[in-house]
């Protein structure tokens, strides 16, 4: 497996008002151009009309960011309190509450005249930065996220990955009773989070599709066996990799996979055989990671030496296929 880190950068979710007619949209772009020049994918948060726009990019984009930029802008001016003061952004707040949940860090700014120490702010103690001049904003927090050391080369993520088609690594082993040679393939799990070990990994093998004819071939849920380790879950210490055997082949039956599962029944051992292309999906499970996912191409031929496993999706793969290849 390569030791070369993912070069996707770290996520920065931005949330601030966008109120329209004034120049807060205009504001929250020069934002988020000036994070990215620091190396970092900028999303700005739209608000959305919908429970389902809520949950498919909002929930979802923020479930997924390893920062959080709060802005808080004036909003109308509240009656009572002397000297005036306006409240801020309802639907920000309540963004960073979730932020707060997901426990994101977060670097808050609030606009001069908004109330300070106001909703989940106060239990935070986020200590707000002060800004007057909103052309000036987007300077202000790239000097903060400079000070405080936000790194844009890491993320809160698993990767699966394979660089060589061609990796393998031959063994010795028992089968029916004889010593015959498997030819192991791996595929390496990365873990990109910068302090976080990624605790009880499993691996399972989600889709197998045989691409002359789009057949898919049935599949129970199993665990799959980490190279060189004799339990179905595994750590993997922050920056590091960990393969896993994504399955092998005798030297003797080239056109037909075998797999290392954990199950006594072979009711559960996936049928991968014959001559041909294979689009294979594996998903690593972890206890305190979101599910990672990749997809592969197998290239089964009767000549052992000619076989090899592709990534096809994934870090800075793509998913295009030509069945007519």
């Amino acid at each position: 497996m390569t030791d070369k880190p993912d070069s996707s950068p770290a996520r920065v979710f931005i949330s601030c008002g966008q109120t329209r007619g004034s120049d807060e949209y205009a504001t929250a772009d020069a934002v988020a151009r000036r994070l990215e020049e620091l190396g970092f994918d900028a999303y700005v948060a739209l608000q959305e009309q919908s429970l389902n726009g809520l949950r498919e990019n909002i929930f979802e984009r923020l479930e997924k960011s390893e920062y959080f930029i709060f802005v808080d802008f004036k909003r109308e001016q509240l009656i009572g309190p002397d000297p005036p003061v306006c409240r801020g952004s309802l639907f920000s707040h309540q963004e960073l509450a979730l932020a707060s949940y997901l426990r994101i860090p977060v670097l808050a700014f609030q606009e001069k005249g908004v109330k300070q120490d106001d909703g989940i702010l106060r239990f935070l103690q986020a200590n707000a930065t002060q800004f007057t001049d909103r052309h000036l904003l987007p300077s202000v927090i790239a000097d903060e996220v400079r000070r405080l050391g936000w790194d844009p080369n890491w993320r809160n993520e698993l990767l699966l990955e394979r660089s060589d088609p061609t990796q393998h690594g031959d063994a010795r082993m028992m089968a029916m009773g004889a010593q015959k040679t498997g030819r192991f393939f791996h595929i390496g799990v990365r873990n990109r989070h910068q302090r976080m070990m990624a605790r009880s990994c499993y691996i399972y093998l989600e889709k197998v599709t045989r691409l002359e004819g789009s057949v898919e071939i049935p599949l129970r849920a199993v665990e799959l066996k980490w190279e060189g380790y004799l339990l179905p879950s595994a750590h993997i210490p922050p920056g590091t990799v960990r393969p896993f055997d994504a399955f092998y082949i005798f030297h003797d039956d080239a056109t037909r996979l075998q797999f290392q599962m954990f199950s006594d029944s072979t009711e559960f051992i996936p049928h991968v055989q014959g001559e041909g292309r294979y689009e294979l999906r594996y998903a690593v499970v972890a206890d305190n990671f979101p599910t990672a996912r990749g997809t592969f191409l197998l290239d089964l031929r009767s000549s052992l030496p000619s076989t090899t496993l592709t990534q096809i999706s994934g870090p800075d793969h793509a998913t295009h296929i030509n069945l007519n290849e």
